[in-house]
């Protein structure tokens, strides 16, 4: 049985597989979320603290609730696959016959392209990825590019502890072994001795082994071969059935620091194979992404290459300023406390820009009458209160809340600005909703238009390069006249040494 939802769904307990239904079985679905929410760091840092499993509600006989993390689930053969509100039309839209495992992995693949804050350095295999059927084997195809890339480095020796009786002394002699147990037995000539040797067949390559042996069944026909060209590489190393534990106890020195993505990948497969509840079958697996941080990270890498084009820097998760510069109690004088952290941070034109990303859904503006009662209804207070406070402390008169598209989407020509007056100078807080999804076949029309809305943002209307000497005007399909003329202006007289 196959489960198609969005995020935040309820589903009954009359609708979950049969084989979910009992509470013994939700219970270890419990039990095996859990072991997967503590190795969630493998890809990716989600700021949660919380030690239980944020993955699914569970709500008793009620059934159980999605929430905030997409991926599939798949568990005692039966799956559950968790997909963005986002792919919806629009937000009364619950309608799932459209969605599809390939349309949530074209967009896994290009929003991981641009996020920074997830752990993938071998990214650069995306023409791999692209044929990647489900999260699973992009997962497999993600490991096996480690392996590949770890190999090619240089095999993996470590030195390894062995004992044996030597006919001469080496290493560490045990004495206590030679005078109890050599000498009564007549075998004065052969002693104990523990030495280290520098050696392939070591636990880490028996790990990697394994790991890899699990997967060449249950991969395409391209990773299967990639997988056979490494284990030719681990020939000599012996075959060991490893499980999770033994991965628990590898302690990497400074230079293999790139296998600890490895040996963490491996525990993961290995986890997600030998547990109660599926021994020796491959039946269930659990891969989820929290929806937050890839449209944060996507946004945010996506504004940074824009910019880099006009010279602009964008920095991710700034927190050098602080709410509080010092607390003072009896006299004494304190740090700074409360960090502020922009999700987006942007200097460009001599402006500084912070703009925070909301993964929240809201609705359409354009042809909308009703836009007032969408802000206030469906903005968050608290959100305003952060941005207003940013602005507040970077001495800025505007600052941003960036919320995601629904599918099919086209953008919007103009935004709602939300106005708070100040005897310290008025804020501007804009409300822009941008392109997020892709679609097969129209990836360069996504690109397009969130191009266009980011040099909206940023008044990217005109440029100057110098050529010859000369000023070059170059004019965006988004001018605003006033403003071109502003920033034409400024730029011309610093060209020119007036200012």
């Amino acid at each position: 049985m196959v489960l198609d939802r969005y995020e935040y769904s309820k589903i009954s307990n009359a609708k979950l597989p049969v084989s979910w239904q009992s509470q013994s079985s939700l219970e270890e679905l419990s039990d095996f979320l859990q072991q997967n929410w503590e190795q969630r760091s493998v890809f990716y840092e989600d700021g949660e603290v919380k030690s239980q499993q944020q993955f699914i509600d569970f709500l008793g006989a009620g059934g159980i609730r999605t929430k905030k993390y997409i991926g599939t689930i798949v568990f005692k053969g039966e799956q559950l696959n968790i997909y963005p509100r986002v792919f919806s039309t629009e937000k009364d839209d619950h309608d799932t016959d459209e969605l599809t495992q390939k349309h949530m992995m074209l967009n896994l693949v290009k929003w991981i392209e641009y996020c920074n804050k997830l752990n993938y350095p071998f990214i650069n295999i995306s023409s791999e990825l692209d044929d990647s059927e489900n999260l699973k084997e992009l997962f497999i195809t993600l490991y096996i590019g480690y392996v590949r890339t770890a190999i090619e480095r240089g095999l993996y020796y470590r030195y390894v502890d062995e004992t044996e009786d030597c006919s001469s002394i080496k290493g560490k002699f045990d004495i206590k072994d030679y005078l109890i147990s050599k000498i009564p037995e007549g075998r004065a000539d052969k002693f104990s001795c523990t030495y280290s040797k520098f050696e392939f067949d070591n636990k880490v390559n028996q790990i990697i082994k394994c790991t890899c042996k699990l997967l060449i069944n249950m991969t395409t026909k391209r990773n299967q071969k990639v997988l056979r060209t490494i284990l030719t590489r681990l020939n000599e190393v012996s075959d060991v059935k490893c499980t999770p534990n033994d991965c628990n106890g590898i302690r990497l020195s400074k230079m293999h620091r790139h296998y600890d993505i490895i040996i963490s990948m491996s525990k993961m497969f290995l986890l997600n194979k030998v547990t109660n509840y599926s021994v020796d079958s491959n039946e269930s697996f659990c891969f989820l992404f929290p929806t937050d941080i890839l449209f944060e990270g996507f946004i945010g890498g996506f504004i940074k290459e824009v910019l880099a084009q006009y010279g602009g820097k964008v920095t991710l998760q700034e927190s050098r300023m602080s709410l509080v510069e010092k607390i003072i109690y009896k006299g004494k004088t304190s740090g700074a406390a409360f960090k502020m952290r922009h999700d987006i941070l942007a200097e460009y034109a001599d402006r500084i820009f912070v703009l925070d990303t909301k993964y929240k859904e809201m609705s359409r503006f354009e042809d909308n009458p009703e836009y007032e009662e969408t802000i206030n209804k469906e903005a968050h207070q608290s959100d305003l209160y952060q941005v207003l406070e940013y602005a507040r402390k970077r001495d800025i008169e505007d600052v941003y809340l960036l919320y995601p598209m629904y599918r099919y989407e086209e953008k919007e020509m103009e935004f709602p600005i939300a106005v708070s007056e100040s005897p310290s100078g008025d804020i501007n807080v804009h409300f822009i909703r941008l392109p997020f999804i892709y679609e097969e076949n129209q990836e360069e029309k996504t690109n397009s238009q969130l191009t266009e809305v980011i040099e909206s943002i940023f008044e990217v209307d005109y440029m100057v390069n110098l050529n010859n000497g000369e000023s070059v005007l170059v004019q965006s399909e988004s001018a605003n006249s006033e403003q071109n003329k502003r920033v034409y202006g400024s730029m011309t007289k610093k060209m020119y040494g007036e200012e």
